[in-house]
């Protein structure tokens, strides 16, 4: 005869985080719960002047731009986990030669705990952000062309 079990001596967060574990679709800082609530509370987005700085920096010669991104500021520009799942985007087909190299950089860099689609859409954001003046130059220039 199987032994009942009590339910409160379940442990709640133990078997919740052994679901989040191998839950991809939730982001690596949520898949373990903290058992003091403060902390969860201490986490969350970066605050949005943060963020704003990063955009508005002004564009700089192309030495300077490669030269900007180091090992360390690599890491915490392009891997890291977004808010974007593959499901909610597009399909883009890419070669096969840099699927590799993204899957390499996703597996050791990022020790397995991103997505192609998180790591393509922070390499764009970073683009954008960098290259905005430029695009913005170039595509006005192609609206004159066309007289538009």
């Amino acid at each position: 005869m199987a032994k009942k079990t009590r339910a409160d001596e379940i442990d709640s967060s133990f078997i919740i985080n052994a679901f989040r574990k191998d839950d991809r679709s939730i982001p690596p800082s949520a898949r373990i719960i903290s058992e003091h609530p403060e902390d969860t509370q201490r986490e969350g987005p970066e605050p949005p002047d943060m963020v704003e700085q990063t955009v508005k920096e002004p564009v700089r010669e192309d030495t300077e731009r490669r030269r900007k991104v180091a090992k360390p500021d690599y890491e915490s520009t392009f891997v890291r986990e977004t808010s974007i799942t593959a499901r909610q985007g597009k399909q883009v087909y890419i070669r096969k030669e840099y699927h590799d190299r993204i899957q390499k950089i996703i597996h050791v860099v990022g020790q397995n705990e991103l997505s192609i689609a998180s790591y393509l859409d922070n390499v764009l954001a970073y683009h954008f952000s960098m290259f905005a003046q430029e695009i913005n130059e170039t595509f006005n220039d192609h609206l004159k062309s066309f007289g538009l």
